[in-house]
């Protein structure tokens, strides 16, 4: 309770700050409907934890259980919120980072961070996923802070566990902090061959451990492994294959910083930020290097833990075959502005030009989450004034089952209206879901999200039409003669009530 107290005490501006524009950024989470598919498909209640645990992720089960499988948005985004301020808190004391304005302006830079953006737009898993981000980092944190053996590798190692049990992407976080503690022992002259080979050492028996439980949960719920960005390869036989998948995480790391492939980067120019960043991070790390006169033998073993960073933030790219990283993965990139901050804080001009650099990207990442929110806002609110104008009509037809296809996005006819009611926002998005559509075209997800969205925002419930009419009917040559909506408004094809609102893909 005293460590509680002289935490809050210590970091109250922090906390305060973190909070405030946390809450401010992401207001339109708790206020408005932001939907994507996935939220759509997932809002209420959190039914698919049969996939969840074929994809090892038996964690999240459990966390489901705690809810009662109910989904509480508001809640679930505080608490997500709270577990990320916990987190830095702890990076802060586990690095020294002593120095005021670079703790609140690097807090802002995370609250703001489409990373984190991205994690709680999809609330009815934000909690879990930020669980495991502080799983992660209290695992690191108890083994270098705690003396007691049970705390320094017994609860660090089921920490570890946890976080792969909630999602595997997240193992980016100990392997990344560990390797920016060890970088920053090698500034500091303290680097230990023994403790760093421990700590990595918790990692790998966490690992094992989280190996073991996840088999046993697909034989306890009688689930096979999926085979979904290559889940069903993990384990020793996907390590054959570890070399021809390095070079994919340097390029990620390349992609994420200065491309638009996994965040839309070019539309406010924040590669040339992102440029200006390393910039800033190479002379840092070159003053210290002169400053504390580091032999060449540390020089070279920090250079080599440095080129370590794209393999620990990428790590589910060199373990897992067929995966490539999307933002919702990309957490261990949130550790690169910590550790920038350490870096500068006794170097004053350059402490004073990151200062500034760190708030042009905050302005970068405000704007792109405003603008995802607002065109996710604006997806919603068109889909639901012609799901109304839908309803109008298919009411008149109660006993008939109900089959709805394609996305607004790709109708000729709303098309225009569509873009234009987007455009002043759209393109200031930072990507990923923004660049989706509402509803997915697999046949299981269009039935349960055009039933989800009649039934929760209209109230009307409908009887989508079977999976086996649903296909005889668009393969139909009545369906193929049929307009997209609204110019053919609803027609009945084989006594189902149909509304095509963009053609199948």
């Amino acid at each position: 309770m005293k460590k509680l107290t002289k935490f809050i005490k210590e970091y109250r501006l922090v906390i305060a700050i973190f909070l405030i524009t946390s809450l401010l950024i992401h207001l339109p989470l708790f206020i408005e409907n932001i939907l994507t598919a996935d939220v759509l498909l997932n809002t209420r209640y959190y039914s698919g934890y049969a996939w969840e645990l074929s994809l090892g992720r038996f964690g999240l089960y459990f966390i489901g259980l705690l809810k009662g499988f109910i989904v509480f948005p508001q809640i679930e985004i505080t608490l997500g919120i709270l577990l990320l301020l916990a987190s830095i808190i702890f990076i802060f004391d586990l690095f020294h980072i002593q120095n005021k304005a670079l703790q609140v302006i690097s807090s802002i830079v995370v609250a703001c961070c489409p990373i984190v953006s991205a994690t709680l737009l999809f609330h009815y898993c934000a909690l879990p996923y930020c669980l495991a981000f502080f799983g992660g980092v209290l695992a690191v944190y108890l083994f270098f802070k705690v003396k007691k053996r049970i705390w320094k590798y017994g609860i660090s190692i089921l920490l570890i566990t946890m976080l792969l049990s909630m999602y595997q992407a997240y193992l980016a976080i100990p392997i990344t902090l560990l390797l920016f503690y060890w970088m920053i022992q090698v500034l500091q002259k303290k680097f230990s061959w023994k403790e760093f080979f421990l700590s990595f050492g918790v990692v790998v028996l966490g690992g094992i451990f989280y190996y073991i439980l996840m088999r046993l949960s697909l034989a306890f719920f009688h689930i096979d492994l999926n085979s979904y960005r290559g889940a069903n390869s993990i384990g020793l036989e996907s390590i054959f294959d570890i070399p021809s998948r390095i070079l994919l995480a340097y390029q990620s790391f390349y992609q994420f910083y200065f491309t638009d492939s996994i965040v839309t980067n070019s539309n406010i120019g924040m590669q040339y930020v992102n440029v200006f960043f390393f910039v800033l991070l190479a002379i840092g790390i070159v003053v210290y290097f002169i400053q504390e006169k580091l032999p060449w033998k540390s020089i070279l073993l920090f250079l080599f833990l440095g080129l370590l960073i794209p393999l620990g933030i990428n790590v589910v790219v060199v373990l897992l075959p067929n995966t490539s990283i999307q933002l919702l993965m990309s957490s261990g990139y949130i550790l690169v502005f910590l550790f920038l901050c350490y870096i500068v804080q006794d170097i004053k001009i350059l402490k004073i030009f990151s200062i500034f650099l760190l708030f042009i990207m905050i302005r970068g990442y405000v704007i792109q989450d405003s603008a995802t929110y607002q065109t996710l806002s604006i997806t919603y609110q068109k889909t639901y004034e012609v799901a109304s104008d839908i309803r109008s009509e298919i009411i008149n037809y109660p006993d008939m089952s109900v089959m709805i296809v394609g996305n607004l996005e790709d109708n000729p006819i709303y098309a225009n209206s569509y873009a234009t009611q987007l455009e002043p926002v759209s393109h200031l998005t930072y990507g990923f879901v923004s660049n989706y559509p509402l509803f997915w075209e697999e046949y299981s997800n269009v039935k349960n999200g055009w039933s989800r969205f009649m039934n929760f925002y209209l109230g009307y419930p409908i009887h989508f039409v079977d999976e086996d009419t649903y296909h005889s009917i668009l393969d139909s040559s009545t369906y193929q003669k049929m307009s997209c909506y609204p110019e053919d408004g609803v027609k009945i094809i084989d006594g189902v009530v149909v509304v095509k609102i963009a053609k199948e893909n």
